[in-house]
């Protein structure tokens, strides 16, 4: 049954309340948001919280327990920046909110609203939600970098978040990198001191004093730009732009940035470092760099382990993190929100609907096919594909385009390989062995050969796709309530009806038709379709 969960994200510019209702995955349902105003002290900005979170529970019939309890409030989870002691519920004294000390704010929202609530370190907060609904989805070894104004960390080890005897985990930023450079949250040479948006403001301007120095002062300069108003944002326009001053300063922060992931990669050997705000918008000013340092100073088997990439879900983090904090907390397990997909595999979805009004019923099952193989392709899983007649052959062509470039490259970048060799989407069509089958169907029974195969070759977590005209072919049946049983998601491609495999699939795509060509004609574009999301996703 699906809970009401309210979130607060508490920030020293602005304070946002979100209303979710949360299952399988979050609905978010309203928000309302202000200026914290910090300055006017804690007992305003509480109020003002507090006020708003009755006004948007009243608007949308959200009780307390006692009085509706139809649709109950279940918890609160708030999301704000540290130091906190998340265990004990506090806001310990967070530079941006002067006067919050030692406040029991669980304890607080719990005697107002009668439910529990939970307090995280927006750092963990957000890591848990690009875990679970962003760039981290399937891994079990994550780390989670700000890269805004600070530089905090959030770690998912073993599919959990790292929080500390305090929660004070992760503050990967207080490291120090160098015996000297910019001075941020009170010691020089720090993470944060060059990798932050405030350190590579601080990088330009150092490096803007030398260049002055030498009697060639950086165009920023030149054009009048305050040092102080200086941002990493500013720097980073005028490298877009080719300046080579501006451009140095990022492959300086770039190798900096490098030097901290190599300490992160070989202290917990993640699979995925997802680094949000100006990584995720200035990733190609860094990358280069940073790789470059990353390889040099990283294990090799880590570094190879590990992939750097954006965060995804944008400006609405800090909205899902305050709903998360709570979810998390509560054991609730949160797989997706739909329609998180990468832009370039939308607009190949966007296209199939537009050429192909027929299929608009199969919108959301689309979405909820490419949603299952994106978290089994993330987790190192694979595609197991079957069809009879027309439909072995589609199931022939679908691994055909996964397991090769379809319509992008995909350079593989690895040293001990053929160049030309391509990285592949693992898929096999179980069609395609035919003295297993034929033995299979003589020996014992032709209605199991996939269902066989689904026994050998399928492991948990992997995705079967049945595709059957009638939805009725036995063999597909079968193998269909293997993998279920083996733990395998399934996907059904039929027609109208859905057959049986309707009643034996996690995602149902029945295309408009009967008859048996006009089913298989519909069936191609949604195929390439998905095979099209999946190369734009992962390559």
């Amino acid at each position: 049954m699906p809970k009401y969960i309210l979130g607060m994200d508490i920030g020293g510019t602005k304070c946002a309340i979100n209303l979710a209702r949360v299952g399988s995955s979050i609905e978010m349902l309203d928000r309302v948001s202000f200026d914290t105003k910090a300055d006017m002290g804690f007992e305003n900005v509480r109020d003002r919280l507090f006020n708003q979170a009755h006004r948007l529970l009243e608007r949308n019939e959200i009780g307390l327990r006692m009085e509706i309890p139809e649709k109950p409030l279940h918890a609160i989870g708030v999301s704000c920046g540290g130091p906190l002691d998340c265990r004990q519920g506090l806001i310990l004294s967070p530079p941006h909110l002067p006067g919050w000390d030692n406040i029991p704010f669980a304890q607080m929202l719990t005697r107002e609203f009668s439910v529990p609530a939970f307090v995280q370190n927006d750092a963990n907060a957000c890591a848990l939600v690009e875990w679970k609904l962003g760039a981290g989805r399937g891994t079990r070894n994550m780390v989670f970098l700000t890269m805004g104004t600070g530089f905090g960390a959030g770690i998912i080890a073993e599919n959990r978040l790292i929080e500390g005897a305090r929660g004070f985990a992760g503050e990967v930023g207080h490291v120090r990198l160098e015996k000297d450079g910019p001075l941020l949250f009170g010691k020089t040479g720090t993470a944060e001191g060059f990798c932050s948006g405030a350190g590579i403001a601080e990088i330009a301007k150092a490096y803007a004093r030398q260049k002055d120095l030498e009697g060639s002062p950086p165009v920023w300069v030149r054009e009048g730009k305050d040092a102080e108003g200086l941002t990493a944002k500013t720097i980073a326009s005028y490298a877009e732009g080719g300046d080579p001053d501006a451009l140095e300063v990022y492959r300086q922060a770039g190798d900096k940035l490098g030097q901290a992931l190599a300490i992160l990669v070989d202290l917990l050997n993640p699979e995925r470092i997802v680094i949000g705000s100006v990584f995720a918008r200035a990733q190609r000013l860094l990358r280069e760099a940073m790789e470059h340092t990353l390889r040099k100073e990283a294990l090799s088997a880590s570094f190879e382990d590990c992939r750097v990439v954006p965060a995804e879900t944008g400006e609405r983090i800090g909205d899902y993190a305050s709903i998360l904090a709570a979810c998390y907390a509560m054991g609730m397990n949160i797989s997706g929100t739909p329609n998180t997909a990468c832009p370039a595999a939308l607009t190949h979805y966007a296209r199939l609907f537009e050429r192909y009004p027929v299929l608009q019923p199969n919108k959301e099952g689309l979405l909820s096919a490419f949603m299952m193989l994106r978290g089994a392709y993330t987790n190192g899983k694979k595609l197991l594909v079957c069809g009879n007649g027309g439909s072995a052959a589609d199931a022939e062509h679908i691994v055909g385009e996964l397991m090769k470039g379809f319509l992008l490259p995909r350079h593989h970048g690895r040293q001990d390989l053929h160049p030309r060799l391509q990285q592949a989407l693992p898929a096999i069509a179980l069609t395609g062995h035919m003295a297993l089958s034929t033995a299979f169907a003589n020996d014992v029974d032709a209605a199991l050969i996939f269902a066989q195969q689904v026994y050998g070759l399928g492991q948990a977590g992997d995705t079967l796709l049945c595709i059957s005209t009638s939805g009725n072919a036995a063999n597909c049946v079968e193998a269909a309530k293997a993998a279920h049983a083996l733990g395998l998601n399934v996907i059904a491609l039929t027609g109208r009806t859905g057959g049986l495999l309707a009643t034996h699939c996690d995602v149902l795509l029945n295309m408009d038709a009967d008859y048996t060509p006009d089913v298989q004609e519909l069936h191609l574009p949604v195929y390439h379709t998905l095979c099209a999301m999946l190369e734009a996703e992962f390559f």
